[in-house]
C-alpha cells in the first residue's frame, strides 16, 4: 500500500473515530517480491475497517467518505472505467495479490499484462517501452485530469526448456497446459496472460488471441525470427484483440486503406512515422471517410470525419498499401496510393484488400482507443463475493476464441 493512501485510511479512521471497530490497525508498507505484486497477502482487508459501518453506496468495499478522500465516485465502483474495482486499485487485494504495489491507480485507466517467454525468446525492454508508450499518449482522458492508458507489461519468467512446446497444438489446449503452471491464479481476475512461444498449430503466424475480447494472447515469432519492431508490434496487435478490436477495428476486414491502426496487417510488422518517430505504434485515433476502390483519388487522399478533424491526420506518415509504403506528404495530403512515383490526376481503381476485384467500399473507420473493452471477454473485474459483481456484460466475445483466426504470417524462409 502506499504512503498516500495509508495516511488517507489513518486520516479516515482518525476522522471517523472508528479505529476500534473491525481491527483498523494499519500493515506496514509491503514490499514487492521478485514476482512483482504476487506475495504473502498484508492488504487491508475486506471491508475497509473505517469503513464496516459506513454508507458504500456503489458496493465496491470502500465506503463513500473515504471514496471523497481518495477523489474517487462513491457511485461507480471503477471510477476510471478501466473494468478493476476502485477497492483493488486503491488498497491492493488478499489472496496474494497487490495491485497497489504495481502501481494501479483507480483514477487512471491500468491494463496488466504478465509476459513469460520461452528460452532464447525473452522481449528487450525497448520492445516492451515501445507498446507501453504508445498507451501512455492514447488519447483516452482520466478521471485524474491525464491522459493515457497505463500499460503495466510484467515481464515475469522463462518457461522451462523441458515445458517449451515447440508447436502448441492445438492451441489452446497445449497453452493451458503452460499456463496453469506458470500464471499466478491471484493475477487472474486482472492481469492479461502472454506468452512468446514459437509455433502453434504448425503454421507461421505470427500470434493469436484467444477470443475477442480475451483473457490470453500467444506469441509466435520466434518460428521465424521476428525482429523488434515486429515484436513490438505483434505485441500490441495482440493485446488490441484481447482489448476487443478485430483487423478491421469494428470489424474483420483487412488491409482497410483508410484504417490507420496497428490492427490493420500493413502495420503490424511496421508502424508508422508519427512525430518523426519511424516505427511508431499506434491504434486507430481518427475517424476517416470512406473510401471505394473503384474511384480512388490520389490529390485528395483521405478526409476525417467528426469529431476528428484534418490537423489529426497530418501527424500520419508511412502510410502502406499492397504491401508496400508509398510516397507522401501527410495522410491528409497527396498519397501516392498505387506508388507508381507520382500523383495521378484521374481517379484510379485498386485492390487494396487483395481479393481480386476492385470494388470494395471501406466504411469510415473508428478511433480504436475510444472502442477498447477492458474486461478480457469478462474474465477480467472485481468479483470477489459481497462486493458488487456488476462490471461484466452479457455478451463475453464478440469473435469466440474457437472462431479466432491466426494473425499475420510471416515467411517460412526465416524458419528456425
Amino acid at each position: 500500500m502506499s504512503k498516500l493512501h495509508k495516511a488517507l485510511l489513518t486520516a479516515s479512521v482518525a476522522l471517523l473515530g472508528l479505529n476500534g471497530c473491525g481491527g483498523a490497525d494499519l500493515p506496514d508498507a509491503e514490499v514487492v517480491s521478485t514476482r512483482q505484486g504476487v506475495e504473502s497477502a498484508t492488504a487491508i482487508p475486506l471491508p475497509i475497517p473505517a469503513c464496516a459501518l459506513l454508507p458504500d453506496t456503489d458496493r465496491d468495499g470502500v465506503c463513500d467518505v473515504v471514496e471523497l478522500l481518495l477523489g474517487t465516485n462513491p457511485n461507480n465502483p471503477d471510477t476510471d472505467g478501466d473494468r478493476l474495482n476502485d477497492y483493488a486499485e486503491s488498497f491492493g487485494f488478499g489472496g496474494g495479490l497487490d495491485l497497489t504495489a504495481l502501481g494501479a491507480n483507480a483514477r487512471r485507466k491500468d491494463v496488466f499484462v504478465e509476459v513469460d517467454y520461452y528460452p532464447n525468446l525473452r522481449p528487450s525492454q525497448a520492445t516492451l517501452d515501445k507498446v507501453i508508450t504508445a498507451f501512455a499518449s492514447a488519447p483516452v482522458s482520466n478521471p485524474d485530469g491525464s491522459t493515457g492508458i497505463t500499460l503495466h507489461l510484467v515481464l515475469d519468467q522463462q518457461i522451462a526448456a523441458a515445458d517449451a512446446d515447440m508447436n502448441l497444438s492445438p492451441v489452446w489446449t497445449e497453452f493451458d497446459v503452460i499456463k496453469a503452471k506458470y500464471f499466478a491464479a491471484a493475477r487472474a481476475p486482472y492481469f492479461h496472460y502472454a506468452v512468446f512461444a514459437h509455433q502453434h498449430n504448425g503454421n507461421f503466424s505470427s500470434g493469436i488471441s484467444r477470443g475477442l475480447p480475451a483473457h490470453d494472447f500467444l506469441m509466435t515469432l520466434g518460428s521465424f525470427n521476428g525482429t523488434e519492431q515486429q515484436q513490438a508490434g505483434t505485441l500490441m496487435h495482440e493485446l488490441g484483440h484481447n482489448l476487443g478490436l478485430d483487423h478491421g477495428g469494428n470489424d474483420g476486414a483487412n488491409y482497410k486503406p483508410n484504417y490507420l491502426s496497428i490492427m490493420n496487417y500493413e502495420y503490424q510488422f511496421y508502424g508508422f512515422e508519427l512525430g518523426g518517430t519511424v516505427g511508431a505504434l499506434d491504434y486507430s485515433r481518427v475517424h476517416v471517410d470512406s473510401i471505394n476502390e473503384a474511384a480512388v483519388n490520389e490529390l485528395t487522399a483521405f478526409a476525417a470525419v467528426a469529431p476528428s478533424t484534418g490537423s489529426e491526420l497530418t501527424r500520419y506518415y508511412g502510410l502502406r498499401f499492397n504491401d508496400a509504403q508509398v510516397a507522401m506528404f501527410s495522410a491528409a495530403d497527396f498519397v501516392d496510393f498505387n506508388n507508381n512515383r507520382q500523383y495521378d490526376f484521374n481517379t484510379i481503381a485498386l485492390d487494396f484488400n487483395r481479393d481480386g476485384d476492385a470494388t470494395d467500399v471501406y466504411p469510415v473507420s473508428q478511433n480504436d482507443w475510444a472502442a477498447l473493452l477492458y474486461d478480457g471477454g469478462g474474465q477480467i473485474g472485481f468479483a470477489t463475493p459481497g462486493i458488487t459483481q456488476d462490471l461484466g456484460r452479457e455478451e463475453l466475445f464478440l469473435v469466440a476464441p474457437e472462431k479466432m483466426e491466426p494473425c499475420l504470417t510471416g515467411d517460412p524462409r526465416d524458419a528456425r
